[in-house]
């Protein structure tokens, strides 16, 4: 296929992504209107995150293989359609269990489209120019989220957190007539086996306890019957999945492509990296909200930035990454996430916006420029007649760390909040925002000494 007719296809497909993307990061300036209107507490604003998170994890890599299987147009066309859907089904929900239950099914929507899109990179673009594929594919997620944040935050002071819904919403159906127009159909030359359907509750078990594990300590202690059991499925669906999967001929999780080296290695990184940079997001919300003056829109102003600034830097690093190896790229772009960090310890309640607005630009930075390198060593890792189940793979894996940074984050700001309140601290906020900054600052510490072990991961 010839450069000009790929990257219009590539385009068309683009716009699908755009429009998941923006529709996730219109949670953040959410979530505080959605606490208030549901009457939830903020640890359990964890919930709305991780039911959506639940569905995308689960179904990533059960969508990847049906993309092999069946062909990956009607995959993503099945999956923009009931991304809509469960979009509209939100905005209009009467309670917060149903609002939750559409959350879940925006899921499985998203699952047939990101992981579509991996596989198509890979068969659109050949070795040599697809760095350059996967920093446009950063920028325009980054973008979509830049655009999520400022537009959510103004749409939700004026017109109520339901319009962000049906917006989303609207957009999907759009897209969808590009992908029907423009894009060929594509399937794995691998034959259709039986769908795993023990393996995928095995890993709904375990990607279910995974994410909830913080809410339900956060709400009824590390001691509490409730968090014992939640472990107890975890740890029991995680094993029975790793058994599963080496029995079937065509598991839901391929353990084959996850003993690999040069993919675990910077899907951990790149996983470690996103919780961190979803737990700066998340407990920015409330801090920024919370302060005197502060609203969603002021909110969204700040992401613009933070993610304006990943934009930048992701087509930059695309181009970086195919001259240059792509473990050095990563390397550099964690040590700037721990500089970024550090800025965030000095944040205080009444600190002047455009200095958190600094702070933001050098954390999105970071991101923007390890997203191409780790996606690369990623997906060459992954041979091209399992393109599909890897790409699955991979997005269960970077899926994971948004949930879990959120949830993390939120219940860690939301108890250190709480002590700090009680305690009598002057700046309550600013205390509960550094006790989240100093459990990133771990971790992505350990993911910077994981980088150090890429010399072998081809580039």
């Amino acid at each position: 296929m010839d450069s000009r007719a790929a990257w219009k296809i590539y385009v068309a497909l683009l716009f699908g992504t755009f429009v998941t993307i923006e529709a996730a990061a219109f949670q953040a300036p959410a979530l505080p209107s959605l606490t208030r209107h549901f009457g939830i507490p903020i640890n359990l604003a964890a919930l709305v995150l991780m039911s959506y998170f639940v569905g995308l994890t689960v179904f990533a890599p059960i969508m990847g293989r049906l993309g092999d299987q069946r062909g990956r147009k009607r995959v993503l066309l099945a999956g923009l359609l009931v991304f809509a859907l469960s979009e509209f089904a939100a905005a209009a929900a009467p309670t917060f269990n149903v609002f939750l239950a559409a959350r879940f099914a925006q899921g499985p929507g998203v699952a047939c489209i990101l992981p579509g899109v991996f596989a198509y990179i890979g068969h659109l673009f050949p070795e040599h120019r697809r760095g350059m594929a996967l920093g446009i594919f950063a920028m325009t997620m980054t973008l979509g989220a830049a655009s999520g944040g400022l537009l959510g935050g103004l749409l939700i002071d004026r017109l109520g957190w339901p319009s962000v819904y049906w917006i989303s919403g609207a957009l999907a159906i759009v897209g969808i007539v590009p992908v029907a127009l423009l894009i060929p159909d594509i399937r794995s030359e691998r034959s259709a086996a039986p769908f795993d359907l023990k393996g995928a509750l095995y890993l709904l078990a375990t990607i279910a306890a995974l994410l909830s594990l913080p809410t339900w300590v956060g709400n009824f202690g590390v001691r509490s019957p409730y968090t014992a059991v939640i472990v107890v499925t975890g740890l029991l669906g995680l094993t029975l999945l790793w058994r599963n999967s080496q029995r079937v001929a065509a598991p839901v999780i391929d353990i084959a492509i996850l003993r690999r080296t040069a993919f675990a290695l910077p899907s951990a990184i790149y996983w470690l990296h996103l919780l961190s940079f979803s737990g700066v997001v998340y407990s920015l919300a409330y801090f920024i909200t919370g302060r005197p003056g502060g609203n969603a829109a002021q909110f969204g102003f700040v992401t613009l930035f933070l993610y304006g600034s990943s934009v930048l830097a992701s087509p930059f690093a695309g181009r970086l990454v195919d001259r240059i190896a792509p473990r050095h790229v990563t390397a550099a772009a964690l040590a700037g996430m721990l500089a970024g960090l550090a800025l965030l310890l000095t944040l205080r309640s009444d600190t002047p916006l455009w200095i958190v607005i600094a702070t933001v630009c050098v954390l999105g930075l970071a991101m923007g420029c390890n997203t191409p390198a780790v996606m690369k060593l990623a997906l060459g890792a992954v041979p091209p007649e399992r393109l599909g189940a890897g790409t699955g793979l991979f997005s269960t894996l970077r899926d994971l760390g948004a949930p879990t940074g959120s949830s993390v984050s939120l219940a860690t700001f939301s108890a250190s909040l709480g002590f700090h309140r009680a305690q009598g601290t002057p700046d309550a906020l600013a205390a509960a925002l550094g006790t989240v900054g100093w459990l990133l600052v771990g971790l992505i510490g350990f993911a910077l000494l994981l980088s150090l072990r890429l010399q072998g991961s081809r580039t």
